[in-house]
């Protein structure tokens, strides 16, 4: 079934705007719908296309006149979406799926609807075809572009569009919503959406990874082979994650060790009540009766420039070597 606004996560203010817009009757004929992967951008598209095609003009979608069911069965007539598993959308695609189709008048509603999804890779060309239709669109037409990034399209195609902004849902946000949908374990519900990036289709994911909770173990780990390691099971720790970042994972890993460095520190200053990974209660505990406040600080700080360092692109062995040369320091 189809959501409708009522059931959008979080983004109330894009949602008010779209509702305004259908409320007022100036509802435009081109949107980019801008936000990162995973929170909602094909959702609240469809919400949109059921509020502006529902037959009783309910702003949700009534659910019970023919346009409403047909777009829960995914068979609606004038709703269109297009996608492809191409690294770039070719001006074929345009002309086809959409050009063409939106030459003619809708088949049994107000507008004809097309939601183009990864619109960041049409090619200029493409831009171009699609530009012509957009800049002189069928009474009937909407036209929804979906993006990770809209500064990746042509400013003359910007121009055009009206642009609704997506941002990041908060943690407790994500943990509510994870735990209202029984997505995951209470327990580690709390780590999956602190390391969500806001994303609610990116901590669902997380959730049926089992390389991710792999990797976590291996972040557990990583403090006792620090602790015990000389100066060659240092170069074995550096080793072993540069391995990790052969398969791009390498900031996940540091992800997880920081964020077991955010759950010791506070550990050892509010107590376990705050710890959000309270399934390594005891293993934090452990911890911190080894390790001094100072040195979790000076530990997380240097986690925390090693990734700032190596998204910067400096050399990746020569910041991890810094990050465990700092933490081993007395």
């Amino acid at each position: 079934m189809i959501k409708g606004f009522n059931d959008f996560l979080g983004n109330a203010s894009a949602v008010k705007g779209l509702k305004s817009m259908i409320a007022s009757g100036r509802v435009s004929h081109a949107y980019i719908f801008d936000g990162a992967y995973g929170l909602g951008k094909k959702t609240l598209a469809y919400a949109f296309a059921k509020a502006l095609q529902c037959e009783k003009g309910e702003e949700n979608g009534c659910g019970r006149c023919y346009s409403c069911k047909a777009l829960d069965s995914g068979e609606h007539p004038d709703v269109f979406f297009v996608d492809t598993d191409k690294t770039t959308i070719g001006v074929d695609v345009i002309r086809d799926e959409i050009i063409e189709k939106a030459k003619t008048k809708p088949y049994s509603s107000k507008y004809k609807i097309f939601i183009l999804n990864g619109a960041e890779r049409l090619t200029e060309q493409a831009q171009n075809a699609l530009l012509k239709t957009i800049e002189e669109p069928p009474a009937y037409g909407v036209f929804i572009l979906l993006v990770s990034n809209y500064n990746k399209l042509l400013a003359t195609v910007i121009s055009r569009c009206a642009l609704i902004r997506l941002n990041a849902l908060g943690r407790e946000t994500l943990e509510r919503e994870l735990l209202k949908t029984n997505a995951c374990d209470r327990q580690i519900c709390g780590l999956i959406a602190e390391c969500a990036g806001g994303s609610l289709g990116e901590a669902l994911r997380l959730c049926k990874d089992e390389g991710f909770f792999t990797l976590r173990e291996k972040a557990a780990k990583f403090f006792d082979r620090v602790e015990k390691a000389d100066l060659m099971g240092l170069y074995d720790i550096i080793n072993d994650a540069l391995e990790l970042d052969k398969e791009k994972s390498l900031d996940s890993y540091l992800g997880l060790i920081y964020f077991f460095y955010r759950d010791l520190l506070v550990f050892k200053t509010c107590g376990a009540e705050e710890v959000i990974q309270k399934d390594y209660l005891g293993l934090i505990e452990d911890i911190c009766g080894r390790l001094s406040l100072k040195k979790l600080i000076k530990g997380s700080e240097a986690v925390s420039a090693a990734r700032r360092e190596i998204k910067m692109n400096v050399n990746k062995q020569l910041s991890l070597e810094q990050m465990l040369f700092k933490i081993k320091e007395k």
